[in-house]
């Protein structure tokens, strides 16, 4: 076989990546195989196991590049150091995340979505997966550090909860699975919405940092007047 170059090489991997995204579109994550993005990259079966030896390594990668922000762990790191205050570091923190979220709205929503039902059917290749996926486990590192904040704001005082902190800290992952859920099943998937109010990402996110902030102070002009003073 003559030798290829560097550049030759890159060309053919963006082109079975991008024949993967393409599958995506239009089948189940954990339904995809090799054939199917063979078929869709128009290259033969041994071409596509000379830069990839199956199609987890081929997930693998195509996830890794559309990850919206692939330095998610420093930039949670980065609120937490810049923050002046716990109160603070919530918002920051829940800001962060909406944003983020709705970056993940599309294409990647679904596949992350779907990656979560790989992880149910087949425990094994999910978490062989999610290992060598970057920030494969920034949701879990996000609610990590987000009870830490509270924690320590109670402990300081800073925080005066008007329910039990652990009652708190779980509504936050609950809540977030769900709004999670509906953006992933009306931005990916079409399914119609149910009520008249439009759904909105960040929008949500915001009402679930307010309603958390509400129940660490129930002082409304320590959390919403002043910001109008």
């Amino acid at each position: 076989m003559p030798k290829v170059s560097e550049e030759y090489l890159n060309q053919k991997r963006e082109t079975i990546i991008q024949a993967a995204l393409a599958v995506c579109k239009t089948k189940p994550l954990y339904q995809i195989n090799m054939s199917d993005i063979i078929k869709q990259a128009g290259i033969s079966q041994g071409g596509i196991y000379r830069y990839y030896s199956d199609v987890d390594e081929v997930l693998i990668e195509m996830i890794n590049r559309c990850n919206p922000k692939g330095d998610y762990k420093q930039s949670i790191d980065s609120i937490i150091q810049t923050s002046k205050s716990a109160k603070q570091t919530v918002e920051n923190l829940f800001e962060f995340l909406g944003n983020y979220m709705q970056e993940s709205s599309g294409i990647m929503g679904k596949i992350l979505f779907e990656l979560t039902v790989i992880m149910s059917i087949e425990p094994e290749r999910g978490r062989k997966i999610q290992s060598k996926i970057k920030d494969g486990q920034s949701g879990q590192y996000f609610i990590a550090q987000v009870n830490k904040t509270i924690r320590n704001g109670i402990s300081s005082g800073d925080f005066k909860p008007v329910i039990q902190a652990d009652h708190i800290l779980s509504f936050i992952s609950i809540a977030i699975d769900g709004i999670v859920m509906d953006g992933c099943l009306l931005n990916c998937y079409e399914v119609p919405q149910v009520g008249e109010i439009p759904f909105n990402i960040i929008q949500s996110i915001n009402t679930l940092k307010s309603s958390i902030l509400l129940m660490l102070s129930p002082n409304p002009l320590k959390y919403g007047e002043e910001e109008h003073l």
